[in-house]
């Protein structure tokens, strides 16, 4: 659905006169594979912080097209998940690569960034497990974790909890690889001297930080730790964009008080050849109700 015609038919939709999902105190967007589901919306030079309002949009858009709107009425935990059966299961290691040769597990590397906006170790594990659960894989080949809100300003003592969060994953084999994003010295190395299994790497956004510190390349190199770069914003939505998306298919009740707390883009590539097989994205957010 082009982003046109996507306003063609907001403009057609009618007014939202009472609440679709009032007891809603969670939230979970799951797009499936956008590399078969929004073929047609996909743009070039398009950031990820509008993929993500586009792809929520559609998600919204469908089910009132659908006539859906009553299904999460007396739901506290409100999922939207892929609206095509074609893209739930985003794995389907069956399916064939493009050169129409069978694909195993054991063909694909899974990667996954989580944007958090909250350092409660309880929103990574919700997230992991999200995410483990929704692909239906037992694994995961790398992950990294990213704190746009926080960045430089967090101590070791703050994202300490959050990262034994990560180990207790690799301990039992559930994330075989993990790293951070944009830590610079001294967190990095406090980061890699009390920690269990260190980071695998250090993805640092050029944008902000224009050159990589000479001690921090230094450190990693020294430390066999691989330094990555990207070009991700600071906040990937924020809670106004958020509540904007909802507030144009939903009641305004609706889009009140929500805090994404977790963004997740992952993909998994077919392993040696670079080829991306899927991609999309994971978006929660939770909300305190304010009764009367």
């Amino acid at each position: 659905m082009s982003l046109d015609t996507q306003n063609e038919n907001k403009d057609k939709l009618e007014p939202v006169l009472q609440p679709l999902f009032p007891k809603a105190r969670e939230i979970l967007f799951y797009t499936g594979n956008t590399l078969t589901l929004f073929k047609i919306m996909k743009k070039t030079n398009t950031s990820i912080t509008e993929e993500i309002e586009e792809y929520m949009s559609t998600m919204l858009q469908t089910m009132r097209t659908d006539g859906n709107e009553k299904q999460f009425e007396n739901q506290t935990y409100v999922k939207f998940l892929p609206i095509s059966d074609e893209v739930s299961v985003a794995n389907n290691h069956n399916s064939s690569s493009p050169d129409n040769e069978q694909l195993t597990r054991e063909d694909l590397k899974f990667s996954v960034k989580i944007f958090l906006r909250s350092l409660e170790p309880e929103i990574l594990s919700h997230t992991i497990d999200t995410v483990l659960n929704e692909l239906k894989e037992n694994y995961l080949e790398s992950v990294m974790i990213a704190l746009p809100n926080y960045g430089a300003q967090i101590t070791i003592d703050d994202f300490l909890p959050l990262w034994r969060i990560v180990e207790d994953y690799i301990d039992k084999q559930k994330i075989l690889s993990a790293g951070v994003c944009d830590f610079m010295l001294p967190l990095f190395s406090d980061l890699c001297n009390a920690c269990k299994h260190k980071p695998y790497a250090n993805q640092i956004n050029l944008g902000v930080c224009c050159s990589i510190p000479e001690e921090l390349n230094k450190y990693v190199k020294e430390n066999n730790i691989q330094l990555l770069t990207h070009s991700d914003p600071i906040d990937v939505i924020s809670e106004s964009d958020f509540q904007e998306v909802l507030r144009k298919y939903c009641h305004e009740y609706d889009a009140m008080h929500w805090k994404p707390l977790s963004i997740v883009r992952y993909n998994s590539v077919i392993a040696n050849r670079g080829i991306i097989k899927t991609k999309g994205f994971f978006i929660y957010a939770k909300r305190e109700l304010r009764m009367n």
